[in-house]
């Protein structure tokens, strides 16, 4: 006979025990091996199963040797301390308090609750299995589905499930492909014309002035009226320049920046001739609207004769 492939030890913090006894068959059965006695098998499994489960096994059955202990009490001892009975009630629970995780898959899901279910006992175990795949599944729109029929089956919810899952990847490669698609796209660029930098530089100027204006209309409007006397924001009557002479006219109670022009306000010797100018005294003089007007035509003869001659 062929030699025999070795079995993998048990490792307990990574497969349960029941499977474990499963792979020891399976492992039988592929050597033609499943015929032969208990003593047999008792002997095979001891030399496959690891230091630490012969170990155990020793333990369990002192103060008898292990290699005389049956077959049948062997495993029912290791059963026992690897993979006890668990409670029904707290099997169930667990059971119908599995949901569906992120991420997890219908099929990875519905498997996790028949593992759960093995010490459930239940009577129906499709109906129950049903029930948590209706009641657990992440996808509200789904479950919605599953609730409205009427005659659903563990068969038709599974497919129903599945179904609905291969759509919703299908769906995100879609849309995953024709956004990829929309970014590689060129984004058409609208060139404008430029300006000038004169242009630019007049159009800047133009917004500063503007605001500058704004602010100095704000500002007064909500001050008090202007001064008269100074172009402050007070009355008349607190204006520190009430008294001062302007160097415009001369006159008395306001300064020259916010005196306005007029013909009677014009110096004397600014308005006379050059021949005159010098026999005029420097000092201005401030003429009545009348008086003011009367010299102007008197002045005003001498060019007119010149002109004509």
């Amino acid at each position: 006979m062929a030699s025999l492939v070795p079995l993998p030890p048990f490792a307990p913090a990574s497969e349960s025990w029941d499977s474990y006894l499963a792979w020891f068959d399976c492992y039988l059965q592929a050597n033609e091996l499943t015929a032969v006695s208990k003593e047999r098998k008792r002997g095979l499994f001891l030399s496959l199963c690891g230091p630490e489960v012969f170990e155990t096994a020793r333990a369990l059955v002192a103060p008898e040797a292990v290699q005389a202990t049956p077959w049948d009490m062997i495993q029912e001892k290791l059963r026992n301390h690897y993979a006890p009975k668990p409670s029904k009630i707290a099997a169930r629970h667990a059971f119908y308090h599995r949901n569906q995780a992120e991420g997890e898959s219908i099929s990875n899901y519905t498997t996790a609750h028949r593992q759960a279910a093995l010490h459930c006992e239940f009577r129906d175990l499709d109906d129950a299995l049903m029930d948590r795949i209706v009641c657990g599944v992440r996808d509200i729109h789904l479950q919605r589905r599953l609730l409205a029929k009427p005659d659903l089956t563990l068969q038709k919810a599974i497919e129903e499930a599945v179904a609905s899952e291969a759509a919703e990847c299908s769906a995100q490669e879609i849309r995953k492909s024709s956004s990829s698609r929309l970014a590689r796209k060129p984004v058409p660029v609208h060139h404008e014309e430029a300006r000038s930098d004169e242009a630019s530089s007049s159009e800047d100027d133009d917004v500063h002035q503007t605001k500058r204006e704004r602010r100095k209309f704000q500002q007064k409007s909500k001050g008090q009226p202007e001064c008269a006397g100074c172009g402050g924001n007070h009355s008349r009557a607190k204006c520190r320049f009430r008294d001062a002479i302007c160097r415009k006219c001369s006159r008395r109670g306001h300064i020259a920046k916010v005196r306005r022009s007029a013909p009677s306000d014009t110096p004397l010797h600014r308005l006379a001739s050059p021949s005159l100018h010098s026999s005029l005294p420097r000092k201005a003089v401030s003429l009545s609207p009348t008086a003011a007007a009367r010299l102007e035509r008197r002045l005003a003869k001498p060019t007119r004769l010149r002109d004509a001659s």
